[in-house]
């Protein structure tokens, strides 16, 4: 519980800074190597709404060759147009959008009551025939690269998801979910702060 109640200090710490005009960027890119180390994860990321899409904003351990794959979540079809959904929103791709579009039920196994996925093998999931009969198409591209512990956490204030915080691990069993709740705590106080520097920044040049 230390360990835990020193990693939140070490992130309020980092985030204290954006209130006093840090860039946003460099701020976050150290909070998110204090919680990959942190959680034992070799390659962590941070997605941030831009336009309909939610790339890839800062990264740790990932190769370039993943940031670019796996960085567009939106569908396109054959002449690169967004699909939407019925309301309009773009349909976006894989697990990250499940998360994102709030498309988790938190019945399953692998979804949290606060809308984050977790799985300790990818493997044994995209094989366990769990994820049929669900609306969630995964491109298994972290699969493919050899990461089994996976989880993707919805940077969450204010009623709007802004991003979301991924952790990948190439070792099984990395998550539990007492883990699970931290980070969520975690994300939503990464979610406010850079929510409200981006605002600061907006009103300074506006």
């Amino acid at each position: 519980m230390a360990e835990d109640a020193g990693l939140t200090r070490e992130v309020d710490r980092l985030l204290a800074r954006l209130a006093e005009g840090a860039d946003l960027r460099e701020t976050l890119q150290e909070v998110l190597d204090v919680i990959s180390r942190a959680s034992g994860c070799e390659s962590a990321g941070i997605r941030w709404r831009a336009g309909e899409d939610y790339p890839y904003y800062v990264t740790r351990g990932f190769g370039r060759d993943f940031v670019v794959i796996e960085g567009p979540l939106c569908v396109r079809d054959a002449a690169s147009l967004i699909l939407r959904h019925p309301n309009g929103t773009p349909q976006l791709a894989c697990m990250c959008g499940a998360v994102l579009q709030g498309k988790t039920e938190p019945a399953r196994p692998y979804f949290t009551s606060g809308g984050s996925f977790w799985t300790n093998g990818t493997t044994r999931l995209l094989g366990s025939g769990q994820l049929r009969g669900t609306a969630i198409q995964p491109r298994a591209y972290c699969n493919a690269v050899g990461y089994e512990s996976v989880a993707l956490i919805p940077l969450w204030c204010g009623g709007i998801t802004h991003g979301l915080l991924q952790l990948n691990s190439r070792a099984p069993g990395r998550f539990t979910e007492e883990l699970l709740e931290r980070h969520e705590e975690l994300a939503r106080r990464i979610a406010q702060a850079a929510a409200d520097r981006l605002e600061q920044a907006s009103s300074q040049h506006s």
